[in-house]
């Protein structure tokens, strides 16, 4: 008789929780729980499916394949059970909430949790707006949404924000990609609407290295394909990297790019219950990487 394995929903929440804030500590401050408590029970997962979920890189914790492999099925089972709890526990909140987004925010983290939102919050009107950085931060100045979630620069949080993850920036080209030294350096960027191209800009120039933007893309999609096209050099998220992309080798010279925060900012005025709820489900649902 084949033993019977069970995966309870608590341990693969801790699972993909610490992989995707890189520790145990940030992970059980995020559930409620003491680290040894968390630490309990990724041990207990990881007797149960009988492999190693978690590795050590440098002060972060990051998984393995097959930890990796556990998390998409966790993302999966998670989602469905949460939407499950949520549907028949009911919602009495109505309402209407206006959320701002970039574009890899919306695809990357918010959509899964938005959905989830509406199933169930049913009586809750949700619409969602995307734009680059710049534009975003404006309609949340405007009032012209409720909240938004958006990268900035560090020196930019503003008392109030809430940090939901932060993530490096690199000067990105494709990997079998070759630029003369002698000619300007291409640049893909994400538009005069994200802060990005300033602050590649910013860097080249003070380096003293001649560059010219060949390409706009708000997307990252866009600018991704661009890069991986060998179009250019583009400053982007680490995180953004796909596996036939690396360092511009010249970054060697430059300033290292700021770090950057992506944050949850919720414009002036109070918060309808409404509101509140999904800034909790925002605070407690969107990972950093």
């Amino acid at each position: 008789m084949i033993a019977r394995m069970r995966l309870d929903t608590e341990s693969l929440r801790a699972l993909k929780l610490v992989a995707e804030v890189g520790g145990v500590t940030e992970a059980a401050a995020r559930l409620s729980l003491t680290q040894s408590a968390v630490s309990w029970k990724l041990r207990r997962l990881e007797e149960r499916v009988g492999r190693t979920l978690l590795r050590r890189d440098g002060r972060l914790l990051k998984p393995t394949r097959q930890g990796q492999e556990l998390i998409e099925f966790a993302d999966r089972i998670l989602s469905a059970h949460d939407a499950a709890v949520q549907r028949f526990r009911g919602s009495a909140l109505s309402g209407s909430i206006r959320l701002g987004a970039t574009d890899d925010v919306a695809v990357n983290r918010v959509a899964g949790i938005a959905g989830r939102f509406r199933w169930a919050h049913p009586a809750i009107r949700l619409q969602i707006r995307v734009e680059s950085s710049l534009k975003v931060a404006e309609w949340v100045d405007a009032s012209e949404v409720d909240l938004a979630v958006m990268p900035v620069e560090h020196h930019e949080v503003r008392v109030g924000d809430f940090v939901l993850w932060q993530d490096e920036l690199r000067f990105v080209q494709a990997t079998d990609a070759e630029f003369s030294a002698d000619d300007p350096l291409p640049l893909v960027t994400f538009g005069s609407q994200c802060f990005y191209g300033r602050v590649a800009g910013g860097l080249l120039d003070a380096a003293g290295v001649a560059w010219e933007e060949v390409l706009q893309s708000a997307s990252i999609a866009g600018v991704r394909a661009a890069v991986s096209a060998g179009f250019g050099v583009a400053l982007m998220n680490r995180g953004f990297m796909t596996e036939d992309q690396c360092t511009w080798p010249g970054a060697t010279a430059i300033a290292t790019p700021p770090d950057i925060n992506y944050v949850l900012r919720a414009a002036e005025g109070p918060l309808t219950d409404a509101q509140k709820t999904l800034v909790g489900e925002l605070r407690g649902s969107v990972p950093p990487e």
